[in-house]
């Protein structure tokens, strides 16, 4: 219905989306992947992308205990899957993670990664993460400042800490003063600037597939749209560019989460819009 009206791009979206059809039987026992998978979800990707004019499809948010040799697999044998992951980390020690409850460690979550970097080396990581949790030490917090480094991340999103009702969390003391939970938090988000320049340096100079999304929120004279690695992309508009089309810009600027340039050719006009 969605590709009937135009739309190009499907984003599959679920608190734990890794988890569909762990617990209850979604295919049917006659149902054959095409490409051979047999996890849920790589199949369900591979069914949506299988609807003709849909472009790309992705999914959030991730959890590493679905980053499997399959769906890595899948990533990289579908060719609408995008290159990109949101993938919370949360923290990088392991104490802190107990914890919270995540059900996997530092180094379990970057086995994770390896296993997507292994088949899909270009992929774009983004990821959340919480300062000043209950207890967390300095010591805590260098270990996630040094896994977000180890990681090399395209984005962060940081958040301090704040007690939830109904978590167990919410129990304990908020022993982690105000201005130190800044203090972490500007840092995190200092290192993640730093970091994102770096990544996006080396893509000026080239033409990139950019799926136009409509004009700019800063600049209404300029378009938006996004890479299959999902950054934003600000570029000059030309007579008949419109939301929904794809087409190919050359990058001319890079700050540390937009790139700037040039449209270039359009691939393939959309209907109307993504």
């Amino acid at each position: 219905s969605l590709a009937g009206r135009g739309v190009r791009e499907i984003t599959l979206l679920g608190q734990s989306v890794m988890s569909y059809g762990r617990k209850n039987a979604v295919w049917s026992a006659n149902h054959t992947s095409p490409l051979g998978f047999e996890e849920p979800l790589p199949r369900l990707l591979e069914t949506v992308a299988a609807v003709p004019g849909i472009m790309r499809v992705r999914f959030t948010s991730g959890h590493p205990s679905g980053c499997t040799a399959e769906l890595a697999r899948a990533m990289a044998a579908i060719p609408q899957v995008c290159e990109h992951l949101h993938l919370p980390v949360q923290s990088g020690s392991d104490r802190i993670l107990r914890r919270m409850g995540r059900g996997y460690s530092a180094d379990g979550y970057r086995r994770a990664v390896e296993r997507l970097r292994r088949r899909v080396p270009d992929i774009s990581l983004t990821t959340d993460v919480i300062v000043g949790f209950p207890s967390e030490t300095e010591t805590d917090f260098e270990l996630t400042r040094a896994l977000l480094e180890d990681i090399g991340f395209d984005n962060a999103f940081v958040f301090k800490y704040s007690p939830r009702p109904g978590t167990p969390a919410m129990r304990w003391e908020d022993d982690v003063p105000a201005d130190e939970k800044m203090r972490r938090n500007k840092a995190l988000l200092e290192d993640q600037e730093a970091r994102g320049l770096r990544l996006n340096r080396p893509l000026v100079g080239r033409s990139i597939e950019v799926l136009v999304e409509g004009p700019s929120r800063t600049n209404r004279r300029r378009m938006a749209g996004r890479t299959r690695t999902n950054k934003i992309v600000i570029f000059d508009p030309f007579p008949g560019i419109k939301a929904g089309d794809m087409m190919t810009v050359k990058i001319e600027r890079a700050l540390s989460q937009t790139l700037y340039g040039t449209g270039a050719v359009v691939l393939d006009a959309g209907r109307q819009r993504s």
